[in-house]
């Protein structure tokens, strides 16, 4: 039961996918934000007793994308590290 549960999610995530990437960037943007949480992205989270605030700030007129930011944090530090 739990695998063809699965396996049925994983047939509809696929189909998303291939049909958001059939779209125009413009209708993907839109697709997102209608299917979006409209709840901001804060929030606490206790680890070990240890409580984070975690909260999230977007720049409008950012020049990268949240992946380009994640690879030059990465590759920043690896570099630093070596």
């Amino acid at each position: 039961m739990a695998e063809d549960l699965m396996r049925e999610i994983h047939t509809q995530l696929n189909l998303i996918t291939n049909d958001l990437a059939a779209l125009p960037r413009e209708d993907r943007i839109a697709w997102f934000r209608r299917t979006t949480y409209a709840q901001p992205l804060n929030f606490l989270k206790e680890i070990s007793g240890t409580t984070y605030a975690v909260r999230a700030f977007f720049d409008e007129e950012a020049q990268e994308n949240i992946v380009e930011k994640v690879q030059r944090i990465v590759l920043s530090k690896d570099s630093a590290e070596m």
